[in-house]
């Protein structure tokens, strides 16, 4: 028996609908889709050593971005995993964009120093595009850097229409050591509830990592079918793939803490082991059995 996390997690959720991206497939999210920056791994540098003070507000912000307004009968998700990056500042000009969902979207806006250390933000998206909003958000500089705020959307129709988010400084890099924690097991897939059942991962997700090192056939062969499509989905995430994927995207926004989602497009970007990984993985995945385990209260 298993923890039973999942449909907690379904309260917020609700359907499936709308949200900043259209749905993709699991088995087409980051493999048709083109990378186009660097991805990696994450750990806010004030937080590895405290002492050190940034003072600079440009980089990577990353955290959860929440429904604070929605409607209840248009099945928004609650919530998605957002990296808001600040580009350059020209006077009191700020420059940035968004990644959430499998969205990219650019802002720009005004900013003004408020003390020694902070600065309000208030910026707009270019509004053509039927996800466009605008944010409001502070950024606080110092030991740990850290930008909070929220934003509204555009369009009053959408299933969300206002969101909040507090978002720490991160910083990305290639790492094909990372593995996927334990974590991931621990409750059942999105949209996959039957009864008291769930589809879940298995412990050999955490075993294999097709980054570092050709696959043998021997080595999958025998796994269930999500197993495989998610050591498949973990070689995009490594590269920072923002997923639209909802199946895909929950697993990676809430139990893998090294994700940052960076990019919509991220082909360039593999590695030729990685490529001969997942083709071997795609093609066990087809015929792979599903594996549904229970969970208790």
């Amino acid at each position: 028996m298993k923890r039973f996390i999942f449909p907690l997690l379904c309260l917020f959720l609700f359907a499936c609908g709308e949200e900043k991206q259209a749905p993709e497939t699991a088995e087409t999210s980051a493999s048709e889709q083109a990378p186009s920056e660097e991805i990696a791994v994450s750990t806010p540098p004030s937080s590895e050593n405290p002492a050190v003070l940034d003072h600079d507000p440009l980089g990577m912000y990353v955290g959860s971005f929440e429904a604070a307004k929605y409607g209840a009968g248009n099945a928004p998700s609650y919530s998605n995993l957002i990296n808001i990056s600040i580009n350059r500042i020209e006077e009191d000009k700020v420059y940035g964009h968004s990644v959430v969902a499998g969205n990219i979207r650019p802002f720009e806006g005004s900013l003004k120093k408020v003390g020694d250390t902070n600065y309000m933000v208030e910026a707009k998206e270019p509004g053509d595009d039927r996800y466009d909003g605008s944010f409001k958000f502070s950024i606080i500089l110092g030991t740990k850097p850290s930008i909070n705020g929220t934003w509204v959307a555009n369009d009053t129709k959408l299933a969300v229409t206002e969101r909040k988010y507090e978002l720490q400084k991160r910083k990305y890099d290639y790492n094909p050591e990372l593995d996927l924690p334990e974590s991931v097991t621990y409750d059942g897939l999105y949209d996959t509830w039957s009864g008291d059942e769930a589809e879940t991962l298995t412990s050999s997700v955490t075993q294999l990592n097709a980054s570092k090192a050709l696959l043998k056939k021997q080595e999958v062969e025998n796994l269930y079918k999500a197993d495989l499509e998610f050591i498949r989905n973990a070689v995009y995430a490594r590269h920072g793939y923002s997923f639209k994927n909802r199946r895909v995207r929950y697993v990676f926004d809430n139990y893998v803490d090294w994700y940052i989602p960076i990019s919509t497009d991220i082909r360039d970007q593999l590695t030729e082991v990685e490529r001969e990984n997942i083709a071997l993985l795609k093609r066990y995945e087809e015929h792979a059995e599903e594996y549904y385990d229970s969970f208790g209260r």
